[in-house]
């Protein structure tokens, strides 16, 4: 996968001084490091069952609270997902509160495509969310060992590259 920033030659062109190819560089490892875990999920977290608390269940949770188990099924009916696989980045991102809402086949089934989305565009795509729950580890009763050490692996590589600012990609540095 190619890095969701512009290359280095385009850097350097764009009057980008040495410090910040440097800190490109360093970017473009971190986003190396996280395809390699990325590339582990489907092995990993297989396919787990869809689970009864889909993202619009939970989102109708944070709305509503209490929930008929009517409203369930049409709340999960507009979540055509079968696999996590299905699961697409603008559903992560309009979800993020999905793992308050949640439960252990939840986590179970969304968990990877939250992962899977935040790898995607580490360091500097959105994976806060993800990040939290997997410090939080809720509700993991349903997560084998690996998967668990997988989450470890992830929450390490957060904290290997996190920074207090993205790399500076809008105006060149004299």
């Amino acid at each position: 996968m190619t890095p969701p920033f512009p290359s280095r030659e385009e850097l350097r062109s764009r009057g980008y001084d040495r410090a910040a190819l440097d800190q490109y560089d360093q970017w473009r490892e971190a986003h190396r490091e996280a395809q390699v875990l990325a590339a582990r999920l489907p092995q990993v977290f297989g396919n787990p069952p869809r689970p009864r608390i889909t993202l619009n269940v939970a989102t109708g949770l944070d709305n509503e609270w209490n929930l008929a188990d009517e409203r369930i099924a049409e709340l999960s009916a507009r979540d055509p997902e079968q696999h996590w696989m299905e699961v697409t980045a603008e559903a992560v991102r309009d979800c993020r509160h999905y793992f308050t809402f949640s439960d252990a086949e939840g986590w179970r089934f969304y968990l990877p495509a939250f992962l899977q989305h935040g790898l995607a565009g580490f360091p500097n795509g959105d994976h806060d969310a993800v990040y939290h729950a997997c410090v939080s580890r809720k509700h993991v009763d349903l997560l084998t060992t690996e998967q668990l050490a997988f989450l470890d692996e992830f929450t390490a590589l957060c904290h290997k590259w996190q920074s207090p600012s993205p790399l500076p990609l809008l105006s060149p540095l004299r």
